[in-house]
């Protein structure tokens, strides 16, 4: 009960209002009202705090603030509607910073709504009803956790995405109160635009510039011209093929796609080959560099990038994982692959020995890739399959959600691995077919070859040729792939066929 011996005039209070889920924001101008009538009936001298932390983020460090503000007072009085306002979690900061300084006969806990005073001097009853109030507001903030998750759990598998809609899309009401999310008009025409920039080699960069030129604003409260990590967010963002990712997970959705996915690989697969553009003397011109994609850094492991620099070609780290000063000059590293290629002779017989034997390899390699795809493909509907089963099993109580959520962890693990690896085995590019005369020609006049070809198709050359080609320090280190280490080999010995016995078999 209320201590009414006790003249509270004048004494310094702190009225907290506060509403931590959506279901009582409404309720929020009620406590208010409720805690100045409290405070003005006492004639406390009171400054009144109200957090809504349903909608800003920030709230809850402002709430802390309060309260670490409130531990450096003495003397004073923290007014909460009720214990459940209080704190909702009895483990927490907050509750034992306000306990302690209620231990040292610093401050009071006033509930005016659960009729409770809780002071240094309490009665036992008085600290049981708080700390069973306490309880009671854990439980109760668990129950509407569980509840939440369960809501979002359920319109994730319903294809429904719990959140703000990207660019591109709005969210939207609907007569019966429902929300929904559809293509904003507005917007949507300008993210099919940044995709189609990306995949002609446009840079990150470049393309907000241009979209900012378009007129093309954030979709935030405020809108705000497009930046470079705007367009990055998009374009790493699969919601504009069919798939949201939430909390790490992806989850196929129900709205109407922007773009298709062999799009949205192809730009990832840009991504990570660190696909190096340069502008020169025309704007928008494309450069494809003899080492894209390919070459690494043998200091760090990341990707070598091109640029042009006063009409000159240089390589340089990407620094994916940190500042790294690895560079060369590509007249440099040039030098070197051609004393590989000048190693490399080959005779007209070996020629056609070596062209039926790639022949077979390829022909295998398209086999082994073909039946790879279907059967990962498979799998992947067959983890669907199971996904779907283990949600019925959820609902119809045949098991827990522990159970559930640890078993569908698994299982959409299993299924992004087959995701990955599908997406490795249709994107790797096995079109580069290797032709009779052209095979002849690279090997018996490599370096000559290479020299007069274009920058891509050196690039498909050396891929070719090389596996592994790393720089350090301005040093090439690579591996001739088979057979021209073979012929490199061969090259100084002069013995073509080493150690042939008398019953040869084609390899499979």
């Amino acid at each position: 009960m209320f201590d009414k011996k006790r003249n509270y005039e004048g004494v310094k209070a702190f009225l907290i209002a506060r509403v931590s889920d959506p279901s009582q924001v409404d309720a929020l101008p009620a406590q208010i009202l409720r805690l100045k009538e409290y405070a003005n009936n006492l004639k406390m001298n009171y400054e009144l705090h109200s957090f809504d932390e349903t909608a800003y983020k920030d709230d809850r460090r402002k709430f802390q603030k309060i309260v670490d503000k409130i531990a450096q007072c003495e003397g004073v009085v923290v007014v909460f509607d009720k214990i459940d306002r209080f704190t909702r979690d009895a483990s927490s900061e907050v509750v034992r910073i306000l306990k302690d300084r209620v231990k040292e006969g610093q401050l009071e806990l006033h509930f005016p709504s659960d009729g409770l005073i809780y002071t240094k001097n309490s009665p036992a009853c008085d600290k049981t009803k708080l700390d069973i109030g306490m309880v009671f507001g854990g439980y109760y903030s668990s129950a509407i956790s569980d509840n939440v998750k369960r809501r979002i759990e359920q319109k994730l598998h319903d294809g429904e995405f719990p959140g703000k809609a990207p660019i591109g899309y709005k969210n939207i009401d609907l007569p019966d109160g429902k929300k929904d999310i559809v293509l904003d008009p507005e917007r949507s025409e300008y993210i099919k635009k940044i995709f189609e920039l990306r995949l002609s080699g446009q840079t990150l960069r470049s393309i907000a510039k241009i979209m900012r030129n378009e007129g093309l604003l954030s979709n935030t409260k405020h809108p705000k011209p497009i930046t470079k990590s705007t367009v990055e967010n998009i374009l790493d963002n699969p919601f504009y093929y069919g798939t949201m990712r939430y909390n790490g997970r992806l989850y196929q959705h129900r709205y109407e796609p922007l773009i298709e996915k062999r799009i949205f690989d192809k730009v990832q697969q840009m991504k990570d080959e660190n696909l190096s553009i340069c502008q020169k003397n025309k704007a928008n011109t494309k450069y494809i560099f003899a080492f894209n994609g390919i070459l690494k850094c043998a200091v760090c492991g990341c990707s070598m990038s091109s640029y042009y620099k006063k009409g000159h070609i240089y390589l340089k780290c990407s620094q994916a994982k940190g500042k790294c000063s690895n560079h060369a000059s590509e007249v440099e590293v040039m030098s070197q692959v051609y004393e590989v290629l000048d190693r490399i002779a080959i005779s007209q017989k070996i020629i056609d020995e070596l062209i039926e034997d790639l022949k077979n390899k390829h022909e295998n390699i398209q086999l082994y890739y073909r039946n790879a795809i279907k059967e990962v493909r498979k799998s992947y509907e067959e983890a669907e399959k199971k996904k779907d089963l283990l949600y019925e099993d959820r609902l119809s109580g045949r098991i827990t959600v522990d159970e559930y959520d640890r078993i569908a962890k698994r299982i959409q693990s299993e299924m992004e691995e087959l995701d990955a690896k599908l997406m490795n085995l249709t994107n790797n590019d096995k079109s580069f077919e290797v032709d009779r005369s052209y095979l002849l020609e690279l090997a018996s006049k490599a370096r000559k070859i290479f020299e007069s070809s274009k920058p891509e198709q050196k690039n498909k050359i050396l891929k070719l040729l090389f596996s592994n080609l790393e720089i350090n320090e301005k040093r090439l280190n690579c591996n001739l792939l088979e057979p021209f280490n073979t012929l490199s080999t061969m090259s100084k010995s002069r013995n073509w066929l080493p150690g042939l016995d008398s019953n040869q078999q084609p390899r499979s």
